[in-house]
C-alpha cells in the first residue's frame, strides 16, 4: 500500500496546475496596469482593479473558508456523531441573509480594503483598530500553520515525504503566485482548487454509494446504526447538538467569516458593482452547500460501507477522523491515481485557505501601515509596488515558519491558538455595534470588546480543562469474521501523542490522526469549536477531538454548568457581550450623534431610526461640528 507511480503524477500535475494559473493569472494582472503606475499596480494586486469575474468571487470565498481540515471533519462528524449537525444548514441560509442585508450594505459602499478600516473609522480610535489588528494577526499566522500542517501530516504517512517538506512545498507555491499575481492570481487559483476538492469527494462519495447499494441503502443502514438525527427539539443548552444549537452555530458561521472576514469581505468588495456583489454572495452560498453536503454525505456512505465491521471498534484505526483517509487506502488504493487525487484534494483546500490569507493580510498591512508610512513615501513612485511583493513574501514565509512550529511545540502553542480563537465573536459584536447602534461611542466600543473577550477566554480555557469529551455513536463488529482484514501496517494501533513528542516523525497514520486531532481540539475549544478568522475548520470540523469513547463514561466529579455549555453557543455569547455591554457603556457615558458616528459607518435602517428622535429630541450637535460623513469618503 502507499503512492504508486500514478498517484504521484496525479499529485504533482494538480500541484502543478495550480503553480501554473497563479502565474498566468499574474501575468494577466501586470498586463492590466500601466508602468510607473503605483496607484494602479496597488489597486490590482489587492483588489483585482475591483473588476473580478463575480464567479470566480464565489468560488474563491467559498473556498478560501474551506480548509484540509473540514474535509476530513465533515465526514468524520456523520460517521461517529450522526446527522444532526446538517441541519446547521437553516441557519447557514439565515446567516447569508444577514450578511446581505447588514454587513455588506455597510462595507461595500466604502470600498475599503481593509475590514479594520471601519472600526478605525467608525470609532474614531486607532488603538482600538491596532488592537483587533494585532488578535487577529496572531491568529492568522498560528492558522496558516494549521492548515499547511494538516494535509502535510497526511502526505508523510502515505508517502513517506517529510512533513517539513510538505510544508515548505506547500508555503512556496501560495507564496510564490500570492506575491507574482496577488488577489487576481489567489481567486483563480482558488477556482482551479475548487474543481479539484470537489473532484476528489465525489470519487469518494460515489465509490462508497456504489459499494453500499445506492444512496437509498446508504441511508437505510444510516438510520438502523442511529446515525439520523435530524429533529432534536430539546432545549437543553448542555447538550452537544439539537435542532436549535446547530441553527445558531450555522447563523453566526457567515457573520463571522463572510461579514467580517478580512479575505471573504475583500474579495465581495473586489467585484465591480453592487448587483455583482450580491450575485456573488448567494452563488458563495450555493457552492458552499452543495460542498458541505457532500461532504457530509461522504462520511455517512463511508460509515455504511463499515457498519458491521467498523474500523474504530476493531481497532484499526484510533479516531473518527481516520475514516476517510483509512476508506481510501483500504478500498481505493488498487484504483490507479485516486490516493493521489485524495491528496491533492487534501492539498486543494490547504492551498486555497493558505493563499487567501496571505492575500488578506498583505492588505490590510498596506491599507494601515505601509501606504502612508514615510518609508514608503519616501520610495520612488515605480518602487512603491514593490512592497506589495515583499510583504506578501514575509507573511508566506510567517506561515511557513509557524507550520514548521507544529511540529515541535505541543501545548503551549495549543493553549495559544485556544486564547486567540476567543476574538472573533467579540470582533463580530464589534461590528455590529458600530453599524447598528449609532448612539455607541469609542468608550462603548473598546469595554464592550474588552468584557466580551476576557469572558470568552475565561469559559473556552474552563471548558477545555473542565469539561469532559463527548460521547460517540456506538460502532459494531458484529459483522467481522476471522477472514476481515484491515490493512493495520498503514494503521498501527499504536500511536504517540501530538502534545508528548517533539516531531512528528512516526510515519503511521494514527500518529497523524492523533496530532491533528489534538492540534483542531485546541484550536476549537470546549470540545470542537470558537470562532476562528478562518473559520470553517470551526464548523464542519467538530468531529477533531481530544477523545471519543463508545462505553459509558464513570461518574464525572462536578463541573461549573458554564463550562458545560454547547460550544455552539459561544459565538451568540461572544456577540451579545459585546453589542450590550457597548451599548450600554455609551449610553451612560456621552452617546453619540449620527453626525459623530458618520452617516457612512451606520446601516441606513438604523440611522434614521436615531435621525428620527434626533429631530425630535432637537439638534445635539450643529451639523458642521463633524465632518465624519466627508473625510472618509475623500479617504477611500
Amino acid at each position: 500500500m502507499g503512492f504508486s507511480g500514478w498517484d504521484w503524477a496525479v499529485f504533482v500535475a494538480a500541484l502543478i496546475a495550480s503553480l501554473g494559473t497563479g502565474l498566468a493569472a499574474g501575468w494577466v494582472a501586470r498586463r492590466r496596469t500601466v508602468r510607473g503606475d503605483a496607484k494602479g499596480t496597488a489597486a490590482e494586486f489587492l483588489m483585482g482593479g475591483r473588476t473580478l469575474n463575480p464567479l470566480v468571487v464565489a468560488l474563491s470565498t467559498m473556498v478560501g473558508a474551506v480548509s484540509a481540515i473540514t474535509l476530513l471533519g465533515n465526514a468524520a462528524e456523520m460517521y461517529a456523531f450522526g446527522t444532526q449537525l446538517w441541519m446547521n444548514h437553516f441557519g447557514i441560509v439565515l446567516g447569508f441573509v444577514f450578511v446581505h442585508l447588514v454587513n455588506l450594505k455597510v462595507l461595500y459602499p466604502l470600498r475599503i480594503t481593509s475590514v479594520f478600516t471601519y472600526i478605525e473609522g467608525r470609532f474614531q480610535s486607532k488603538a482600538l483598530r491596532s488592537f483587533t489588528t494585532v488578535f487577529t494577526f496572531l491568529g492568522t499566522f498560528l492558522y496558516l500553520g494549521l492548515c499547511a500542517y494538516t494535509p502535510s501530516l497526511a502526505m508523510q504517512t502515505l508517502t513517506g515525504l517529510p512533513t517539513w517538506a510538505s510544508i515548505v512545498i506547500m508555503g512556496g507555491i501560495c507564496t510564490f503566485y500570492s506575491a507574482w499575481g496577488g488577489v487576481r492570481a489567489v481567486v483563480y487559483t482558488d477556482m482551479l482548487q475548487v474543481l479539484v476538492m470537489v473532484v476528489g469527494v465525489v470519487v469518494i462519495l460515489v465509490t462508497a454509494v456504489m459499494e453500499v447499494g445506492g444512496l437509498g441503502r446508504v441511508w437505510e443502514v444510516a438510520r438502523q446504526h442511529g446515525r439520523v438525527e435530524l429533529w432534536n427539539v430539546d432545549p437543553n443548552p448542555l447538550q452537544r447538538h439539537s435542532l436549535w444549537l446547530v441553527t445558531v452555530q450555522g447563523y453566526f458561521l457567515p457573520l463571522v467569516l463572510f461579514g467580517t472576514g478580512q479575505a471573504q469581505v475583500q474579495r465581495v468588495c473586489s467585484v465591480a458593482t453592487w448587483n455583482k456583489a450580491v450575485g456573488a454572495h448567494y452563488l458563495n452560498l450555493a457552492v458552499l452547500l452543495t460542498v458541505v453536503s457532500c461532504c457530509n454525505l461522504m462520511g455517512i456512505a463511508i460509515f455504511a460501507v463499515y457498519a458491521t465491521c467498523d474500523p474504530l471498534a476493531t481497532g484499526a484505526i484510533q479516531k473518527a477522523d481516520q475514516i476517510v483517509p483509512f476508506y481510501v487506502m483500504d478500498r481505493l488504493s488498487s484504483l490507479y491515481g485516486v490516493a493521489g487525487l485524495f491528496m491533492a484534494s487534501l492539498y486543494a483546500g490547504g492551498l486555497s485557505t493558505y493563499s487567501s490569507q496571505i492575500n488578506g493580510v498583505a492588505a490590510v498591512l498596506w491599507e494601515g501601515i505601509f501606504r502612508d508610512a514615510a518609508c514608503v513615501a519616501a520610495l520612488r513612485e515605480e518602487r512603491r509596488p514593490l512592497v506589495n511583493v515583499a510583504v506578501s513574501v514575509v507573511i508566506g514565509v510567517a506561515g511557513m515558519v509557524s507550520g514548521l512550529a507544529c511540529t515541535w511545540v505541543g501545548g503551549v502553542f495549543q493553549a495559544a491558538q485556544t486564547i486567540l480563537g476567543t476574538i472573533n465573536a467579540p470582533l463580530l459584536g464589534l461590528f455590529l455595534l458600530g453599524m447598528c447602534c449609532p448612539f455607541a461611542n469609542k468608550t462603548g466600543g473598546a469595554v464592550g470588546l474588552g468584557v466580551s473577550l476576557a469572558f470568552n477566554m475565561w469559559v473556552c480555557v474552563g471548558a477545555m480543562l473542565f469539561s469532559p469529551p463527548p460521547t460517540t455513536l456506538p460502532f459494531s463488529d458484529e459483522g467481522c469474521n476471522s477472514s476481515t482484514s484491515f490493512p493495520s501496517s498503514s494503521f498501527p494501533s499504536t500511536f504517540s501523542s501530538f502534545s508528548s513528542t517533539n516531531s512528528p516523525s512516526s510515519s503511521s497514520f494514527v500518529s497523524y490522526s492523533t496530532s491533528l486531532s489534538s492540534v483542531s481540539h485546541s484550536f476549537f475549544p470546549s470540545m470542537e469549536s470558537t470562532f476562528s478568522s478562518t473559520f470553517f475548520s470551526s464548523s464542519f470540523s467538530s468531529s477533531f477531538l481530544p477523545s471519543l469513547t463508545t462505553t459509558e463514561r464513570p461518574e464525572e466529579p462536578h463541573v461549573f454548568p458554564l463550562y458545560l455549555i454547547s460550544y455552539t453557543l459561544y459565538p451568540l455569547i461572544g456577540v451579545s457581550i459585546t453589542v450590550l455591554v457597548g451599548a450600554f457603556t455609551s449610553l451612560i457615558s456621552k452617546p453619540w450623534t449620527t453626525e459623530q458616528a458618520g452617516r457612512i459607518y451606520l446601516h441606513p435602517t438604523f440611522y434614521a431610526l436615531q435621525r428620527r428622535w434626533e429631530r425630535r429630541g432637537g439638534p445635539r450637535n450643529p451639523p458642521s461640528a463633524s465632518t465624519q460623513t466627508l473625510v472618509p469618503l475623500e479617504k477611500f
